[in-house]
Parts: C-alpha cells; structure tokens; sequence
C-alpha cells in the first residue's frame, strides 16, 4: 500500500496569495494613474514603470515562499538542489519551483492590463482572480506532483501542465501586443518560453541537459516571434500561434526525456500541430 505525503500547509499558502493579492490590487490602483513614474532608457528600449518594479518585488516574495514550501516536503530530502554557499552558512534552493507562481502574477497582470481601457474594473477583477486562482493551483499542483500515489502524482502534473500552458498564453500575447522591437520581443518571449519550459521538462526522469532543450524551445519561440512580428496580427491570435508552437515542442521534449517517443507520438503532434496552426493562421488571413 502506498502512503501519500503529509497534506500541504493551506493557511501558509492562502496567506501567502492574499498578501500577493493585496499588493497587485495596489499595483492596479497605482497603474491606472496617468502620470505614473516612468523610466526612459533612451533610444528605442521599452519604457519601464514603477508598476513592473512593484511587480517584480511580489515575484521576489511569492518565489521565496514557494521556495520554503516546497522544501519542506518529505521529497524534496532524495532531490539534488542548487546550494548557494554564503561561507558562514550554505542555503539550498529550488528555483524551478519558482517559476510557476511567479508567472502566476507576471501573466495575470500582463495580459488584463490589456483590456483596462475597454473593462474598466471588471479587467482588474478578472486579474486579481485569475493570479489568486493560478498561484494557489500552481502552489498545490507542486506539492502533490512529488505525492507518493502515482495516481494523486499523475492528476497534479497535467494540471501544472494546464496551468504552464494558460500561462504561457497570457505571456506571449502581452508581450506580442506590445509590438516591441523584434529584438526584445524575440528576447522576452523567448526567455519565458524557456522558463515555462524548464517548468514544465524538470517533472521528466532525471536527465542532464534540461536547461539546454529548454533553452531550444526559447530560442524556437524566438525565432517564431521574428517571422510573426511581420504580420500584423491580433494579439490574441499572435499568443495563441506561439502557444501552439510551445505546446508542440515541450510535448515532443517531454515524449522523449521519457522513452515514449515514437512515430506515433509523432505522428500524433505532427498533425495535431499542423491542424491548431491552419487554424490559427486561416484566423489571421480572414
């Protein structure tokens, strides 16, 4: 008989995504403001707001938290993790389980900050609940993907699985429409692509190499994002092409890192991809 892992901490986690909540609605509040402090770099590089940087520091407290959860399971002990060693004291991480929950409320904010112009508050509640909702679920997902039912295991994978793929939707299409210069459009869609991939290989049997084909699958989306800057596309549909080609390569990835990688699988994706692309791109031409 096998014994499942002891239940997550709930009251820690809830905790932990109102304290996120109650700093995005600020975020909101602050973002909405016309005269918003801005950055300008200069020449061409995207502008940055005070927004990002308060952003940024709910990803620095969300990762940490994740990061003391996800510690704490009774599996985590058999896994190898990065050591950051300080001298006086050596502390372990677990940066890919930071991922998830920081995308949570990069995404969310993102993507229906979009549509505040034409909701109003209805798009702030609508991202106040999708980041409640996604960084809670990727939280559980975590814990109970490392369960030691298989069966329990299997159902918290695919629903990570969902939620990188509902994630990395939102990412793409915020950062294609914000028409960019191919260079840091390709860079940032890119490099989220890798992350969310990195997110998504790490639950494949150990294998060296992880962060090389997730970096293949960032640079594939980059290379996408370049040839797509060219149409002038709805963002919706520019994230959801992107999307298409970011679930093609991780499932392909993911086939083979364990062994099932076969003319069928191929076969599977080859015409599951082509007939979501026709799709997407007889979308694009109407």
């Amino acid at each position: 008989m096998v014994i499942s892992s002891p239940p997550p901490r709930y009251d820690r986690m809830v905790s932990l995504v109102l304290l996120v909540l109650l700093g995005l609605a600020v975020v909101f509040l602050i973002d909405i403001n016309p005269y918003i402090l801005r950055a300008r770099l200069g020449g061409d590089l995207p502008v940055i707001t005070i927004s990002w940087l308060l952003v940024a520091s709910l990803v620095i407290i969300t990762s940490t938290g994740a990061d003391v959860f996800i510690r704490g399971h009774p599996q985590m002990q058999t896994r190898s993790l990065p050591t950051i060693n300080l001298g006086f004291v050596a502390i372990e991480i677990a940066p890919g389980f930071w991922i998830l929950p920081s995308f949570a409320i990069i995404a969310s904010f993102a993507f229906f900050r979009l549509f505040s112009a034409s909701l109003g508050m209805i798009a702030f509640i609508f991202a106040l609940a999708t980041a409640g909702g996604l960084l809670l679920a990727a939280l559980l997902g975590q814990h109970y993907a490392l369960d030691r039912h298989p069966a329990v295991r299997h159902r918290a994978r695919l629903g990570l699985q969902t939620i990188t793929f509902l994630l990395a939707f939102g990412v793409f299409s915020a950062i294609y429409q914000a028409r960019l210069r191919t260079l840091y459009s390709a860079a940032l869609i890119g490099a989220s692509g890798a992350l969310l991939a990195y997110a998504l290989l790490q639950w494949t049997p150990p294998r060296h190499g992880l962060l090389a084909l997730a970096a293949m699958v960032g640079l594939t989306l980059a290379e996408a994002t370049w040839a797509l800057n060219y149409w002038a596309a709805p963002f919706l549909l520019g994230g959801a092409l992107l999307l298409v080609i970011f679930y093609i390569t991780t499932g392909l990835l993911q086939n083979y890192l364990e062994g099932t990688l076969s003319r069928r699988v191929l076969w599977e994706y080859g015409l599951l991809g082509a007939g979501l692309l026709a799709a997407v791109v007889i979308a694009l031409l109407r």
